[in-house]
């Protein structure tokens, strides 16, 4: 049995995926369908990296969907869709397109009061916006609107996702203690409603905390972020962000090697994924502790190594990138090789806002060299610069590194009192960082989790000599089993090795058949051949046989003085054309049964204009199918508009009269045509009885309609109308073979 997907549930493994593919098709049209299509088209816009192919797929369940949706009048449906659309848009790089569908989507969910999918698709359009300047304000813009939109709705799941993306996005800003505090009430919002993949809020909960500081509740939620990734077997990019931070945190603590096996790990998980941002951001961070732990060459030669493969793309990496290496290079005193990166700070610095979380490296980076160089008077301005902006985002860690800067600046003017009172804040802070208690509390932490680690590992361990201890008595119960196996198989070795030489010699028998009946499929391929090549010249010849009779008649013209000769001439070769077309047709096409009437009609028409040059003074319109008709019928029925079309310009439009004639050929039903003339000209005389009338052409056009047995009607209306409807022949039934043949 299939089980039940709700609406709006993401599919995130290939098993839910094959459910959802499976259910898809036995549903029928309706709701629940359309969000399923949705579904699976989210499914494959989520698969790692940026895959045409898979992005062509979501964009064909999606356009499945959104035809559904409005087929049915499902609103929600039609707003979810559109939002899946812009969404595709988006990855395939189309930012302008995207964000016109993003707009037309909130424009349709507005106006049908959609709660959801309107905050849906405001936190979607914030995706396009990147997480600097003025972009990250509005990326925050269009969240906050989401999550007011979501709390209207009550919907605390998507609560919980909007506060968790703004405690980011301020977090970025250099807001980290506001972002705490969004964090917090993200977490509150997922235990309402009982979720349980806390592990991303957990994670940007460590991330605020290491900026600020607060390295014990760092390490806490970053510890909380891996058990909860590793107790639901999370394998995406994610693990990779948790470990990233994480060592950044043992980093922060000063535990170097542990720093590295999580930044190890992390970019393992990077590369995997092929995500050159991820893989920049972790060597940059190795780089920094393999400096630190005086493996200058081999820190700077991998980030080196790995900016060439991947150039950083956004402001931040750009900024570190030099940041790194320039403190690197001073660090060995290097001085030379470190100005040019310098440079690259300084303009920086020049460049970005002053309130640019980024300018705090830059400071410390500007207050490094001027100390260096003995500018005590300008590095006064830094100084200041850096503690006003460290306070403002609550950064005790850096905080704590500037009074230490500024102790040195103090001691080199020989200003004792202040560098006595810089250096105790210095001491305050950095205590405050790494107390005793809060040692205490991380030490509690790692061994809390290394110890349910550990229980993990024997209970596995324990499981596994379980199972060892079941392999080996079932290897016991398999070697007898085999033994008294071998001898059954040696007893079916000779039954197998007999029943093999009789359908050996079967083979031979059936092979030979085999080739017989090639051969005779081969000598029925070559009369098959001949009997197409065959009637192929038949209808050649016919064809030049009836362009033979018309070059004849019109010999014969010429030497006839007799108007009524001459018009029964040149209306016999006008329905000999007719014919002619037909045989034509059929010799220089591949289907030697059937002809397309669309094609002839316009070759019909176009040969009668020409012969009355009518171009100017008659206009004629065709709306006709390609429908294909058998010789059978295809001969009457080009007689027959052969008449028609003659009598239309001789009769319908008298004394040089204009007008427009238009001609139908339709499907009506299954197997109905309708043939329909129509002209705006004089119409049908006062009295006109089609059945006494002695007018040749009316009698062929009868008599050829009881041939195709078909319904003749004629009427005036604005004109004159001429309808004649008959049923196509399906297949070539023994009647028609006898008419072909006839």
């Amino acid at each position: 049995m299939i089980p039940d997907l709700l609406a709006g549930q993401e599919i995130k493994t290939k098993t839910a995926f094959n459910e959802a593919a499976a259910k898809l098709a036995i549903l029928k049209a309706g709701p629940e369908k359309v969000d399923v299509l949705v579904n699976l088209g989210t499914y494959y816009l989520n698969l790692p990296g940026e895959v045409k192919t898979d992005l062509n797929t979501a964009l064909r369940y999606q356009a499945q969907g959104f035809a559904l949706a409005n087929q049915i009048r499902y609103s929600q449906g039609i707003a979810k869709a559109l939002i899946l659309q812009a969404d595709i848009t988006r990855e395939s790089g189309d930012k302008p397109g995207s964000e016109k569908i993003y707009n037309q989507a909130i424009g349709y969910a507005g106006k049908h009061h959609l709660v959801n999918e309107l905050a849906r698709a405001y936190a979607a359009k914030g995706q396009l916006y990147g997480n600097e300047g003025i972009d990250l304000d509005q990326k925050i813009k269009y969240n906050k609107q989401a999550l007011k939109l979501y709390r209207q709705a009550g919907n605390r799941l998507e609560e919980g996702n909007s506060l968790n993306n703004l405690g980011d996005y301020y977090n970025i800003k250099g807001q980290a203690a506001y972002a705490i505090t969004l964090m917090d009430s993200s977490l509150l919002a997922y235990k309402a409603v009982d979720f349980k993949e806390l592990q991303g809020v957990y994670n940007n909960l460590c991330i605020a905390n290491n900026s600020l500081g607060n390295l014990a509740q760092a390490l806490k939620y970053g510890l909380l972020a891996e058990k909860t990734a590793e107790q639901l077997g999370d394998t995406t990019l994610q693990r990779s962000s948790i470990n990233n931070h994480l060592g950044l945190t043992y980093f922060y603590l000063r535990n170097d090697p542990k720093a590295l096996e999580y930044w190890t790990e992390a970019e393992k998980i990077a590369e995997k994924y092929k995500d050159p941002n991820y893989i920049l951001t972790i060597v940059a961070n190795i780089t920094t502790a393999l400096v630190r732990m005086k493996r200058f060459e081999e820190g700077t030669s991998i980030l080196i190594k790995t900016i060439k493969k991947f150039p950083p793309q956004d402001v931040q990496m750009k900024l570190r990138i030099p940041y790194i290496l320039f403190n690197a290079y001073y660090d060995i005193r290097a001085y030379a090789k470190a100005e040019p990166y310098y440079q690259q700070l300084l303009k920086f610095h020049h460049d970005l806002p002053k309130d640019d979380p980024n300018q705090i490296y830059l400071y410390r980076s500007i207050i490094k060299k001027m100390v260096h160089e003995k500018q005590y008077s300008a590095v006064m301005v830094y100084l200041r610069e850096h503690e006003k902006q460290s306070l403002e985002q609550k950064n005790i860690l850096a905080l704590s590194q500037l009074y230490r800067l500024w102790y040195h600046v103090d001691s080199a003017q020989n200003k004792p009192w202040e560098a006595i009172a810089h250096y105790k804040s210095f001491k305050r802070l950095s205590d405050s960082i790494a107390n005793s208690e809060k040692t205490k509390q991380m030490a509690g932490l790692e061994i809390e989790y290394q110890t349910e680690k550990k229980n993990k590992d024997i209970a596995l361990l324990s499981q596994k000599n379980q199972l060892q201890q079941v392999r080996i008595e079932s290897d016991e119960r398999t070697r007898s089993l085999f033994i008294g196996g071998l001898v059954v198989v040696m007893l079916f070795a000779g039954l197998i090795y007999n029943r093999y030489r009789l359908k050996k010699k079967s083979n031979l028998i059936l092979e030979q058949k085999q080739k017989e009946i090639n051969e005779q499929n081969e000598l029925l391929r070559k009369i098959l051949g001949e009997k197409e090549w065959l009637l192929r010249e038949i209808h050649h010849r016919v064809k030049n046989n009836l362009q033979i009779v018309i070059s004849l008649l019109n010999t014969q013209s010429a030497y006839l003085d007799n108007d009524d000769a001459l018009i029964a001439i040149r209306n016999s070769q006008n329905r000999m054309h007719a014919m002619s077309l037909i045989h034509q047709k059929l010799y220089q096409s591949d289907n030697l049964a059937e002809i397309d009437m669309d094609w002839y009609i316009k070759e019909l028409v176009d040969y009668m204009v020409e012969c009355f040059s009518t171009d100017r003074k008659i206009q004629f319109e065709l709306h006709t199918e390609s429908i294909r008709l058998d010789v059978a019928q295809a001969v009457p029925l080009g007689l027959i508009l052969n008449e028609a079309i003659s009598n239309t310009i001789k009769y319908a439009f008298p004394d040089g009269m204009k007008g427009k004639v238009l001609i139908s050929l339709l499907m009506k039903d299954e197997n109905d045509c309708e043939l329909r003339i129509a002209d705006n000209g004089v119409g049908l005389p006062a009295g006109f009885d089609a059945d006494s009338s002695d007018s040749l052409g009316m009698s062929l056009m009868t008599g050829l309609t009881l041939q195709l047995n078909g319904e003749i009607d004629m009427w005036n209306e604005d004109g004159l109308i001429l309808n004649i409807r008959f049923k196509k022949h399906s297949e070539l039934s023994p009647e028609t073979v006898n008419q072909i043949n006839n």
